[in-house]
């Protein structure tokens, strides 16, 4: 779970597993908010989430499909 307005930094230094926040497993890059530095194999991903940030986004290895999982992000956009 993460938070709309928050900024959270995830580090891997696992080498052979590049770390991406993508919008749905197997599917493309959500960039608006994020920021690697270094490589994504090696370094930190920053990730500033947008007030309009979908509900859920996933991450994942991006060289092993199977390794990764969905973050829930929250409060969700239609609870008034």
């Amino acid at each position: 779970y993460i938070a709309r307005g928050q900024k959270y930094e995830f580090v891997n230094n696992m080498g052979a597993h590049p770390f991406e926040i993508r919008v749905s497993n197997g599917g493309s890059a959500y960039t608006p908010g994020i920021t690697v530095q270094g490589t994504t194999s090696n370094g930190t991903t920053t990730f500033d989430v947008p007030f309009d940030a979908p509900n859920s986004l996933y991450y994942q290895c991006t060289s092993h499909a199977g390794m990764g999982g969905t973050v829930v992000v929250y409060p969700d956009l239609f609870t008034v």
